[in-house]
């Protein structure tokens, strides 16, 4: 199982160091002795139908081990962020159905405003001291006391390859957060596949970049443990940090969304030689330029790069390309490709009915295998559809997940051309615009709304949001910003920072295409000559005349 991984390198060297968090050192033996209190304390709830348990907890130790005292339970882990809207939380909360929260000191001060959207009978667990004591001390009942129970004889708790390790919320097509389900099966073939393809050295220090939200973080954490290394947790995401943090400690393994390499290149942290001690890097999470590679290959001389692709329906990465100084000499190739699949993951590229484009061709990348998701929580027929079963000549899988994605097939392994559908990644952030499409025009009471990626930076990545709204044509420009004000405050309420629009757009008339459609291309292409007033509104005199 998941966990297995982390208990037998605490078994081979219980003194070894499993972590740094909280400005210190602790052993796979303390980590351990954590994660079992915790598991303990969590017994009550390991039973019935629905084992799911919310962590509540950000960058400290007890979120490691509560993360693994979940596991040992038998249950599985849904990470929820403080930086997200409570009103976000709460809902991920009630779709769960989870029972129990475990909280952490960092967390805890937030628990004020999410605790009047929570359901009653939600039992909430305080991992430590300081969290009962950053929450208010008397203002919730005692905390349970997680590290004081004995374990009983079958610990950890037995599970199989089919119950869920975790359910991480994504965005969803039909606007609410989707939940994905990954069995323990489908988490140990990825890091089985990981440790096969990038066998690790003794003594690695993997970086923890990816918040526990972002599956990019089962990779840290688990492919870590899995070869007895050592964990450590940067306590803030600042690029002027980052770049001591990785030098103080020696950082040997990195990983990341390629946006962080670009921040650090921004603040001049990328010198050559900056980074000596790293020998892995990978990438992933958005499209990685072949410009952005080069200067962490010059900053980093010593470390293999890996471009890695993978939805989280996938579970984190199931294709890989490594970019070899060869690679990153040949001026014939300008595009980091998405590679080959891992061992038990097969793909196919298919047209918009299902069927294998020719080879070399442009088509809907289709994904099956091993690391495959159990599905959506509750999923909806749009989210189901995503899901489905079908045999393909010369491919043993029978049931795939329709990615979006378009890619074509090349002598490197797969190329990515972007998305089929309105789903975009800002920072490496997955984002659904019909999810933003649906707040900002309950917010608007407009008839017609439209969110679109934009600006893009040199890449052609997209860095920002804009929302076009109709309003009538002789709305005042105060009545315009009393009605940007309105959706800008519902975004914030309802939606994660890097999913709120930038700048919101009054228009008195959207583009149409032939097929009575908003053209959004069009839309696009008037972005750069918008003119935002002094309360963020705007208005771009459109008519409606078609394409």
């Amino acid at each position: 199982m998941l966990h297995s991984f982390f208990f037998a390198s605490a078994d081979r060297r219980p003194g070894d160091h499993a972590l740094w968090a909280d400005g210190r050192y602790y052993t796979y033996e303390e980590v351990r002795a954590r994660a079992r209190g915790i598991s303990m304390a969590l017994a009550p709830f390991a039973g019935g139908p629905n084992r799911n348990c919310i962590l509540f907890a950000h960058r400290s130790a007890c979120a490691y081990a509560g993360l693994l005292g979940v596991l040992a339970a038998g249950m599985a882990y849904v990470p929820i962020h403080a930086r997200f809207p409570p009103a976000r939380n709460a809902a991920i909360i009630a779709r769960s159905g989870a029972r129990v929260m475990l909280v952490d000191h960092v967390c805890a001060p937030q628990l004020a405003a999410l605790l009047p959207l929570l359901p009653p009978d939600l039992r909430i667990v305080m991992l430590d001291a300081r969290a009962w004591d950053a929450a208010g001390g008397n203002a919730w009942p005692p905390p349970s006391a997680p590290f004081v129970h004995d374990a009983p004889a079958a610990w950890p708790a037995a599970v199989g390859p089919d119950d869920l390790a975790y359910l991480i919320f994504t965005s969803g097509t039909s606007g609410p957060p989707k939940g994905v389900m990954i069995p323990h099966g489908s988490a140990v073939a990825y890091v089985n596949a990981q440790m096969r393809r990038y066998p690790c050295e003794p003594g690695a220090r993997f970086s923890q970049f990816a918040d526990l939200t972002f599956d990019f973080s089962v990779h840290d954490v688990h492919v870590c443990w899995a070869n007895g290394a050592c964990l450590y947790v940067p306590t803030l995401q600042d690029p002027l940090y980052l770049a001591g943090f990785i030098r103080e400690h020696h950082i040997t393994h990195w990983a990341s969304v390629p946006s962080v390499l670009a921040l650090l290149q921004q603040f001049r942290k990328l010198a050559p030689g900056a980074f000596p001690s790293v020998k892995m890097t990978l990438m992933g999470g958005e499209a990685l330029p072949k410009g952005l590679a080069e200067a962490w290959s010059r900053a980093a001389p010593n470390t293999r790069i890996v471009n890695g692709y993978g939805p989280t329906e996938t579970t984190v990465i199931v294709l890989t390309f490594e970019l070899t100084p060869a690679f990153l000499a040949d001026a014939s190739r300008p595009v980091v490709p998405l590679g080959r699949p891992y061992p038990g993951t097969e793909v196919v590229v298919v047209d918009e009915h299902l069927a294998p484009v020719a080879a070399g061709a442009q088509g809907e990348l289709l994904i099956g295998g091993a690391q495959l998701a159990r599905g959506y929580l509750s999923a909806n027929p749009l989210d189901g559809e995503r899901f489905f079963a079908r045999a393909y000549p010369g491919r043993a899988c029978r049931r795939w997940y329709r990615t979006g994605d378009a890619v074509s097939e090349s002598p490197d392994g797969l190329l990515y051309h972007g998305r089929i559908d309105t789903q975009v990644k800002i920072r490496g952030n997955r984002i659904e615009l019909q999810e933003i499409e649906q707040v900002v025009q309950a917010a608007s009471g407009s008839a017609q709304c439209a969110v679109l990626a934009w600006p893009l930076d040199e890449a052609g990545k997209p860095i920002g949001l804009v929302a076009f709204v109709l309003a009538p044509a002789d709305e005042s420009l105060g009545e315009m910003g009393a009605r940007a004000a309105r959706i800008r405050h519902a975004c914030k309420q309802s939606l994660p920072v890097y999913a709120r629009p930038d700048r919101i757009v009054c228009l008195d008339g959207f583009p149409i295409n032939v097929n009575g459609k908003i053209d959004r291309n069009q839309l696009l292409a008037r972005c750069a000559h918008l003119e935002a007033d002094a309360d963020g509104a705007a208005r771009c005199r459109s008519g409606t005349a078609a394409a």
